[in-house]
């Protein structure tokens, strides 16, 4: 018999029979399976979603009277012996963590742009603890947070943009020297860059097309509407003011709001304009679908004129040739998720690598070092196919180290 619950009340012992969501949205790759795993049930509370099914025929019942490490060993027997499917591989906890701080700050960037829609003015202490715990995750584990981050829904886009900017930029500070100092002031600027977006009305941030002319001049006047109204703040510093305002400048000088050129655009403001641009490319959005991260940097690297050229070199050395996420063809045949780069060899990346059967069924994945000694194989193409049929959450469990 199948229950509706709240995904908080899940708990080890039930049958688990599927989120009331999209399948897309399933961070298993098994549908049905019994409960037996922490981690998996740390992965289901992360997950965002509010409610799934379980069938109390083949697992234990919600009881709140008493929690389930209290339950009698018989009834554990009996859930245990009840058939189930193999359940997923359980979530690096990194990647868990990294899960639970996008969702935090997500919610923090969302009540951000709500205030400005109010009237209400930043709340600055929030804004500097979620860059806080931003830059420790990046520290600890620079590719899990980067990894969440670059797997967000379309209709996430304009808050996890700013938690993904925020991120990129602490990284990119870190692989250019910085200090840790520096690297928070960065991390401030990116997550206040854009939230001049919170005067630019939905339906055209949203919009499901190409934006018109008169469209596109609203949109890109979010630099100046997001300074105006940061500016009425005398807490908040100079350097986010000029994030937030220059982002879109561009060193030819023909970038916007005041076209300027060069060494003349601020160090964070330069950093942003890279970060911004590479998150908003990759990221599927209402009219687009986001491009392979790899693709993404080689049509930035042909961008002339654009970007800072040292600082995007630096870039590219902080995601790798190859960055987290990407999907590469292998000289086997087999095509390969990145989940962790080389530092001595950025072009020969850690990678899962999986194929497809004619039913179109994924095979398990396995850990493929290519930098191992002799070589096992070698990319020769990017992107591909696969890419349209790994789901975000399904992406997750790839990313997954298999720890836990």
């Amino acid at each position: 018999m199948q229950k509706k619950i709240k995904v908080e009340e899940l708990g080890l012992g039930m049958y688990f029979c599927g989120f009331d969501a999209a399948w897309l949205d399933h961070p298993f790759w098994k549908k049905k399976f019994l409960l037996r795993n922490r981690a998996d049930l740390m992965a289901a509370r992360a997950s965002g979603i509010t409610h799934c099914w379980i069938d109390t025929e083949r697992g234990r019942d919600v009881a709140p009277e008493a929690p389930f490490e209290d339950e009698s060993d018989d009834a554990v027997e009996a859930a245990a012996a009840a058939p189930a499917a193999t359940p997923a591989p359980a979530l690096d906890p990194e990647l868990v963590h990294a899960q639970t701080l996008c969702e935090n700050a997500r919610k923090a960037t969302e009540a951000m742009f709500n205030d400005a829609r109010m009237g209400r003015m930043p709340n600055m202490e929030r804004c500097v603890n979620v860059v806080e715990d931003i830059a420790k995750s990046v520290v600890q584990s620079p590719n899990a947070l980067l990894s969440v981050v670059r797997l967000k829904l379309a209709d996430e886009y304009t808050y996890v943009h700013s938690v993904a900017v925020c991120a990129l930029m602490v990284a990119l500070g870190r692989t250019l020297g910085m200090d840790d100092i520096s690297c928070r002031e960065a991390g401030l600027g990116g997550f206040l860059h854009d939230v001049g977006k919170a005067f630019i009305p939905i339906k055209i941030l949203n919009k499901p097309g190409a934006l018109n002319d008169e469209e596109r001049a609203i949109v890109c006047r979010h630099p100046e509407l997001g300074h105006q109204y940061l500016c009425q703040d005398p807490s908040v510093p100079d350097h986010v003011r000029d994030v937030c305002l220059h982002h879109h400048e561009k060193t030819a000088g023909d970038g916007y709001p005041d076209g300027q050129r060069g060494t003349a655009i601020s160090v964070y403001a330069r950093m942003a304009a890279i970060c911004d641009v590479y998150d908003a490319i990759t990221s599927d959005r209402p009219y687009k679908a986001g491009w392979n991260p790899a693709d993404a940097l080689s049509h930035m690297a042909a961008s002339q004129g654009h970007f800072d050229r040292a600082m995007f070199l630096a870039f590219v050395k902080t995601l790798g040739i190859y960055p987290v996420g990407s999907i590469v063809k292998l000289k086997s045949g087999r095509s390969g998720f990145v989940v962790r780069q080389n530092s001595r060899d950025l072009t020969r990346p850690v990678i899962k690598v999986f194929s497809y059967g004619g039913d179109q069924q994924r095979s398990a994945p396995e850990m493929l070092d290519l930098s191992a000694t002799p070589q096992p194989d070698e990319i020769v193409q990017r992107g591909g196919e696969e890419w349209a049929k790994v789901s975000r959450l399904d992406a997750l469990q790839l990313l997954s180290t298999g720890k836990g």
